[in-house]
């Protein structure tokens, strides 16, 4: 690892990122149970009478804030497992870019940081997350 992280630094990231792990699986499956159950209840005939137009602009307005969470969640969930597959191949701490140190504050302020405070600044001016 291409830091100056201590053992017990690198213990606590990696629970901090295996406890988000699982909080956005169970937050990905509750989308995923809510949506299958809406879709059961359409089909079986159950779905509520579409109420007047400005209920229907409300619930349209819900899903697809809904859906914007759950591809936030799970863009996040994709960084979360990169950087526990970091971890376990000893590549955790180096940036992405320039193979520099990410840097510890960083790190503990975000743990799945890819990149050094300057490449991340590059890649943002660049338009890139």
């Amino acid at each position: 690892m291409n830091t100056t992280l201590t053992a017990s630094q690198v213990q606590q990231l990696r629970a901090q990122l295996e406890q988000r792990k699982e909080r956005l699986l169970q937050q990905l499956d509750a989308v995923q149970r809510d949506m299958l159950g809406v879709a059961e209840a359409a089909s079986q005939g159950d779905a509520e009478e579409p109420g007047s137009p400005r209920d229907q602009a409300n619930s349209m307005a819900a899903a697809m804030v809904r859906d914007a969470e759950a591809a936030r969640d799970h863009a996040e969930l994709v960084a979360v497992r990169a950087a526990l597959e970091r971890m376990a191949d000893g590549s955790y701490g180096e940036c992405t870019d320039c193979g520099q140190s990410v840097g510890v504050a960083r790190l503990l302020a975000q743990p799945s940081a890819t990149r050094c405070i300057a490449c991340q600044t590059k890649a943002e001016a660049q338009g890139h997350r």
